[in-house]
C-alpha cells in the first residue's frame, strides 16, 4: 500500500472497529519486521493496529492465524500476550490490546525470564489443546524426514538467489558451506534415530507460538514479560518449537538452559523425556534453518516484506549486515565442515 493512503485506510479499519477517529491519536511504530503498525490511543485506551503484509508470492494468512492464536489464549485467560480487540479482512488489519513495555536485551535475560517463557508454552498445551481446531504452524512438519526436506528447500532456493553484485556471490558461497554441513547434520541424525519417515503422535505435539524467543517479547514495568508477535503459532513438533527458541539470533538463549527450558515447556506430555531426547538431536537442524532465514534478504520474497515494513531501509546494507550475521552464528555454534 502506498505510504499516502495508509493512514486514511487505518484510520478506516478504526471507524469500523467502533472507535470515533475525531479523538484518536494515530502513531506508526517502525520497529516491525515485516509488517506496518500503529500505537492508537482514544483518549481513555490504547490499542494497536497492525497491516499485515500481503504479496502473491506469499499467501500465508498472517492476519487470521495471528487473531485466531491470541483468541484461543484470551480463552484461556493468559495476561501474558496482548488481548485481540478486532479484525477486518477485507483490510488485512487487526486490532489489539497496546502492551506498555520496551524491548528486553540479551544483557538482562535471566532464569526467572526463561521460566516464563516455559510456562507460556505449557500453559498453551493445557488439558484442553487437544480440543482446539488451531491451524498448523507455518512450515509445521511432523516426522524427522519433513524437517530434513524443508530445511533443504530453504537451501536450494538460496542456491538460485538472484545475482546481482559481488555481495550476492559472497552469500551464495557461503550457501554452499551451509549445504555440507546440513549433509553431516542429517547424517549425524539419522544415525541416532530409529525412523526418519515415523510421524509424531498428536498427543506430543504442541500448539507453538512459533518465531518464540525474547525478540518477541516486551518487558512491562511490572518486570514480567508479554509476549507479541503470532503470524506464524500453530500445531507443531514441539522439537522444533524448543530448537527455535534457542535458535533465533536476535536475542540468544544461552544453551546451557535448554534442560530447564524443555523440561518446563513440554511438561504437557507424558513423553517429555523422549520428546527432549528429540529435541536435543535435532537441535543443529533448527540451527541451520535458521542461518537460510538470515539470509532471506537475498531473496526477492522476503526483500519485498522488509521494504514494505521498513521503507527508509536500502536493501544492500540489510543484505550486508544479515550475512555477516549468518556467518557469525555458524561460526560460533561450530556447524560449518
Amino acid at each position: 500500500m502506498e505510504q499516502s493512503l495508509l493512514k486514511p485506510s487505518v484510520e478506516s479499519f478504526l471507524s469500523t472497529a467502533g472507535l470515533e477517529i475525531d479523538g484518536i491519536t494515530l502513531s506508526q511504530i517502525s520497529d516491525g519486521g515485516n509488517n506496518q503498525v500503529f500505537a492508537v490511543d482514544d483518549g481513555e485506551q490504547k490499542y494497536l493496529a497492525k497491516v499485515y503484509f500481503s504479496n502473491p508470492d506469499d499467501t500465508r494468512d498472517r492476519l487470521g492465524t495471528e487473531y485466531r492464536f491470541l483468541s484461543y489464549a484470551a480463552g484461556l485467560d493468559l495476561k501474558c500476550v496482548p488481548r485481540p480487540v478486532y479484525m477486518a479482512r477485507d483490510k488485512n488489519m487487526g486490532l489489539y490490546e497496546f502492551i506498555e513495555g520496551r524491548k528486553i536485551t540479551a544483557a538482562e535475560l535471566n532464569v526467572s525470564h526463561l521460566m516464563e517463557a516455559a510456562r507460556f508454552v505449557r500453559q498453551l498445551n493445557d488439558e484442553t489443546r487437544t480440543n482446539q481446531s488451531l491451524p498448523a504452524a507455518s512450515e509445521a512438519c511432523f516426522s524427522i524426514a519433513d524437517h530434513f526436506e524443508l530445511v533443504d528447500k530453504r537451501l536450494l532456493r538460496l542456491m538460485n538467489m538472484p545475482i546481482h553484485s559481488e555481495l550476492d556471490e559472497r552469500a551464495r558461497s557461503f550457501v554452499y558451506e551451509l549445504t555440507e554441513a546440513m549433509a553431516e547434520v542429517k547424517s549425524s541424525i539419522a544415525n541416532h534415530c530409529d525412523s526418519l519417515s515415523a510421524h509424531l503422535k498428536e498427543e506430543d505435539r504442541c500448539i507453538s507460538p512459533s518465531d518464540f524467543g525474547f525478540h518477541n517479547a516486551l518487558l512491562r514495568a511490572s518486570g514480567n514479560l508479554c509476549f507479541i508477535d503470532f503470524e506464524y503459532a500453530g500445531w507443531d513438533d514441539p522439537a522444533k518449537m524448543v530448537g527455535d527458541f534457542f535458535s533465533q539470533p536476535a536475542i540468544p538463549v544461552p544453551i546451557e538452559y535448554f534442560d530447564l527450558f524443555a523440561e518446563e515447556a513440554l511438561g504437557y506430555s507424558p513423553n517429555k523425556d523422549k520428546l527432549m531426547v528429540r529435541a536435543r538431536l535435532l537441535l543443529p537442524l533448527f540451527q541451520i534453518k535458521w542461518a537460510c532465514i538470515m539470509l532471506n534478504e537475498f531473496l526477492p520474497a522476503a526483500a519485498k516484506r522488509r521494504q514494505f515494513a521498513r521503507p527508509s531501509e536500502g536493501e544492500e546494507l540489510r543484505k550486508r549486515n544479515q550475512l555477516v550475521k549468518a556467518q557469525i552464528f555458524v561460526n560460533e555454534r561450530g556447524l560449518l565442515v
